[in-house]
């Protein structure tokens, strides 16, 4: 006895597949401020201090652009684009010359591939890229932190300083996704680059 399975058998089994992969892409779509960002937030913080060091007080530097913009909304769609933008620039600069960082290259790797993960995962979320406008301007805020790191020669100090300013954009980041639904928007003033939350304004010193 023996069952023999034609051309319309595997080609609903196919659909079902798709389907089924369809809602569980969907369901973590939905959910991506319980997973999105999390690991790598959690090992920046445990390779870097609360506050700066004493001794690099004299590199701290201003990434603003000086320009402000208030009760600027971002939509849902735009707010998914900056995060995936935030991130791919993260992992951009964490790619640079980290010879000076105080991390191990095992650290490195781990955290470049978990950028790399979030990012994959969020391209799904978004289908074809959008939200140009605001991609732009997370482009232009790295850009001048790349500047910065390479101007000053890619030191420790350098690196610190702009490991804070990553941890700030990553705080970001759960901002963003906390305050977006299926239709949801939110309100932010945008006045040190990107989010006015990317920032050594109001840092600690140690």
């Amino acid at each position: 006895f023996s069952i023999t399975f034609g051309p319309g058998w595997l080609l609903c089994s196919g659909l079902v597949m798709m389907l089924c992969f369809t809602e569980i892409s969907s369901q973590d779509c939905s959910q991506l401020r319980s997973w999105l960002n999390k690991d790598n937030l959690k090992l920046l913080n445990s390779k870097m201090g609360s506050t700066i060091p004493l001794q690099c007080i004299g590199h701290v530097a201003n990434f603003s652009n000086n320009e402000e913009i208030h009760s600027h909304e971002i939509q849902g769609e735009d707010a998914k684009a900056a995060t995936q933008e935030i991130l791919q620039q993260t992992l951009h600069i964490f790619r640079q010359n980290h010879s000076q960082m105080d991390w191990g290259e095992t650290s490195i790797a781990g955290f470049q591939a978990g950028l790399h993960q979030d990012i994959e995962k969020l391209g799904r979320c978004l289908g074809a890229e959008k939200g140009n406008s605001i991609r732009q301007r997370v482009k232009s805020y790295f850009r001048r932190i790349n500047d910065y790191l390479k101007d000053d020669g890619y030191s420790l100090c350098a690196w610190e300083i702009v490991q804070m300013e990553v941890r700030q954009c990553f705080l970001l980041i759960d901002q963003l996704l906390k305050r977006t639904g299926n239709s949801g928007t939110f309100t932010n003033t945008i006045g040190t680059g990107i989010g006015g939350n990317c920032s050594f304004q109001r840092l600690p010193v140690k």
